[in-house]
């Protein structure tokens, strides 16, 4: 049976950065966590994202959210009940020192330039967006050199409209492990559902997955069911395909 749902954000709750959200949908979304509330039949629904943590905080308060969302692709969980944030136990005070040393290349080498800049709320991953005429694997190509410098504790990931670098080992498909810890619900309880390529290493843990018809290739091919709708209407439609009791 599975009882808690892991969401990624942009392009499946919703159309990407600075798009309108789809207020229906996170109402079905809030809907869907109420009923789990009082039929244990029910999964709950959560967020797997690399966004910030206000932004998950406010998402999960209109998705009525009661089991933890990991944000910052892994590095922390928001908890609603009892409220809180945790980082990552990996993430050591050497390893943030290290990562603001990072940042302070990647800004005099990127951003001073005005070749990128920073989505701003992040401590323990970033995530740089190219400039107007900029091509994102140029900017991908750059970041991932600069990282090199400082060995291979960190990693660079192209998503499709920034490059995100992260913690080595510190990713999402951690941070559903890590919820799972946290949680009790094992993760052939859980179902996962995202679009892009970095999506695939956390939805293979779980033990369903579905992707939106907007999703990247080779999510489509390890899912278990493709809606034929794109982003949150997509997301409302897996959610009615997922496999349920008797």
């Amino acid at each position: 049976m599975i009882r808690l749902v892991v969401v990624d954000v942009d392009g499946v709750l919703s159309h990407g950065e600075a798009a309108p959200l789809d207020f229906a949908v996170l109402q079905r979304l809030a809907e869907f966590n109420e009923r789990a509330r009082h039929d244990p039949t029910y999964p709950s629904v959560t967020l797997c994202t690399g966004r910030p943590v206000p932004y998950v905080e406010v998402l999960m308060q209109a998705i009525h959210g009661r089991y933890p969302a990991i944000y910052e692709n892994g590095a922390g969980l928001y908890i609603p009940e009892p409220y809180g944030f945790t980082w990552h136990p990996a993430l050591t005070p050497a390893i943030q020192m290290r990562l603001g040393r990072l940042q302070t290349v990647l800004h005099g080498a990127l951003v001073a330039p005005d070749l990128a800049y920073f989505q701003p709320g992040k401590s323990a991953s970033f995530s740089l967006f190219p400039r107007t005429g900029v091509a994102l694997h140029e900017l991908s190509r750059e970041a991932s050199r600069l990282t090199r410098a400082f060995g291979s504790e960190f990693a660079v990931e192209e998503a499709a409209s920034c490059v995100n670098i992260i913690v080595r080992g510190i990713d999402k498909a951690e941070g559903v492990r890590w919820l799972s810890r946290q949680t009790s619900i094992s993760l052939g309880d859980m179902a996962g559902v995202g679009d892009s390529a970095s999506d695939v290493p956390f939805m293979q843990l779980t033990a369903w997955a579905g992707a939106p018809a907007n999703a990247h290739a080779g999510v489509k091919q390890i899912a278990h069911y493709t809606s034929p709708f794109e982003d949150g209407p997509g997301l409302v439609d897996i959610l009615a395909q997922l496999p349920r009791p008797g």
